[in-house]
């Protein structure tokens, strides 16, 4: 039987793996390497470059190098890369594909089938991107999984006793935090709640701007701001930002970063740990108070945890350690390897859906609110716009849900139905889904005529929405997984693979699979 792998599709790396002999395992590239750096470019002659060759010529061309391109994904933003544009989709599906090719080398057979972890907190249209891209890379994607879940899936309690476990997620680029009960071989998670804008990236950015700043003060001139000394910047503000996680101070040295008249100028700085702390504690503090929105959608408190289980290389940094172990007071911290623990967590789901024998049951949730937009009536007259949530935020999947509502103006033959995904109270401020109409209404008093609109939310992510008339059985449906709604067709997925594909027809296995620093 074909073996079906897990992949952790990072923002900085990703990593594939698989099961042998219902163990996990990350399978390396020819030189034993475990992660492959989520960067894909060009070369000067316009060979495909992915991971560490394309991450290495970052500083020199970022005009054709692409990197973090997980925080563009569900949006319809390109990327140029030599003479064409690739939509995020596409570039994921490169590094996918990489990661597939790696996978193929060393099981010595067809890689066909994956899951694929994202955030807790990616909305339906980065997770159906997310999905797409496995689909060009040639995989078919039997489960979108969340990377707090997988990660509880390594987590082993093997007791009868039940553990309350907050898993805090925080990666290159983006946060989850989970409240996760493990009871013997049954995952459940409880509450999710998360930022998919924050992390690693948003550090290196931070202390980019505080180096120009450094720069511009010793120099008495403004940091030229072209992409390539931008490109250096930041690289040297990552190469920091490690540094700073063992030592508490470091220096920082960039080479001809500008001229003033014929004189050549450097970066030639110490950083401090306490600086680069000042920079990031406040947004540190946003997952603190995500920390407590979980506990309380849990319906908990910092006491009823067992344990907290840290995930993501940017957990690495000493301050968010210190910061979580202060907030959660007397709660034991485990220290896993932050950057393999959520791909290691996939490969257990991928053996579960193809039958092997693993000792584990995972019961996920939703992480955001699903409903309606609707008329509501107030002392002050009816109020168009409103969100009616149908499926609660943090609802067990798969879920089927309903709710009746009412026409809102006599004679009205025609509802339609508009769907959203998210917590705030004005429909139009959530993210849009879909919408479709029922028509052929009875043509009665307004409130007389009844419609039932049922959401079925299945494991997958996809949703199915219907909406009946309860008296003449007028009834239509919308399915949030058709092109319709923003997806690919499957013309737009076969020319997308056909393009992956002719990428790589030139490209040695060895340009894709080369040593990394593991950090995100």
């Amino acid at each position: 039987m074909t073996q079906v792998v897990g992949i952790d599709l990072g923002t900085t790396n990703s990593l594939i793996t698989a099961l042998e002999e219902g163990q996990p395992w990350v399978i390396p590239d020819e030189e034993g390497v475990e992660l492959l750096p989520s960067c894909v470019g060009l070369s000067e002659a316009g060979t495909l470059l992915v991971g560490q060759p394309a991450l290495r010529q970052y500083a020199a061309a970022p005009e054709r190098t692409v990197k973090s391109i997980k925080r563009q994904m569900g949006t319809d933003a390109r990327v140029r890369l030599g003479e064409q544009d690739y939509s995020p989709q596409e570039i994921s599906a490169i590094i996918l594909r990489a990661l597939k090719q790696r996978a193929e080398a060393m099981l010595a057979e067809a890689v066909t089938q994956a899951v694929i972890t994202v955030p807790a907190y990616f909305t339906d249209a980065q997770r159906q991107a997310t999905k797409e891209a496995g689909e060009i890379a040639g995989l078919e994607v039997l489960q979108i999984l969340n990377e707090p879940t997988a990660a509880a899936l390594v987590f082993d309690a093997r007791s009868e006793e039940t553990e309350n476990v907050l898993v805090y997620d925080l990666g290159g680029g983006t946060f989850d935090v989970s409240i996760v009960e493990i009871t013997g071989t049954v995952t459940e998670v409880l509450a999710s709640h998360g930022n998919n804008r924050l992390g690693g990236d948003d550090f290196d950015r931070l202390l980019q701007r505080h180096l120009a700043d450094q720069f511009s003060r010793s120099h008495e001139i403004d940091l030229p701001t072209d992409a390539a000394t931008q490109a250096k910047l930041l690289q040297a503000a990552e190469r920091t930002k490690i540094a700073l996680s063992e030592t508490a101070f470091t220096k920082v040295r960039e080479p001809f970063l500008a001229s003033k008249g014929e004189t050549a100028l450097h970066l030639d700085v110490e950083i401090s740990r306490k600086e680069f702390e000042a920079l990031i504690r406040p947004l540190l503090q946003e997952t603190l108070e995500a920390i407590d929105r979980a506990l309380s959608d849990a319906q908990m408190t910092a006491d009823d945890l067992d344990r907290v289980i840290l995930v993501g290389g940017s957990t690495r940094i000493p301050l968010v350690q210190s910061l979580v172990e202060t907030h959660l007071s007397a709660v034991p911290v485990n220290h896993f390897d932050p950057d393999l623990c959520v791909g290691l967590g996939a490969a257990l789901q991928a053996g579960i859906l193809s039958g092997e024998e693993i000792d584990s049951i995972l019961v996920d949730v939703i992480p955001h609110s699903l409903g309606i937009a609707t008329i509501m009536d107030t002392p002050v007259g009816p109020i168009p716009g409103l969100f009616s949530t149908i499926i609660p935020r943090n609802s067990v999947i798969p879920t089927s849900q309903s709710k009746v509502y009412r026409t809102a103006s006599d004679q009205q033959e025609i509802v339609e139905i508009e769907v959203f995904q998210g917590e705030n109270a004005i429909a139009r401020e959530n993210v849009p889904l879909g919408s479709f109409q029922v028509e052929g209404l009875p043509p009665k008093p307004a409130g007389a005529v009844e419609i039932e609109v049922h959401f079925d939310f299945d494991l997958n992510g996809i949703l199915t929405v219907t909406a009946t008339e309860k008296g003449k059985g007028q009834q239509n449906s919308l399915v949030v997984n058709h092109p319709e709604t923003g997806r690919m067709s499957s013309h737009d997925l076969d020319q997308s693979r056909e393009t992956i594909e002719s990428l790589f027809e030139h490209i040695p296995l060895s340009l894709v699979e080369i040593e990394t620093e593991s950090f995100t």
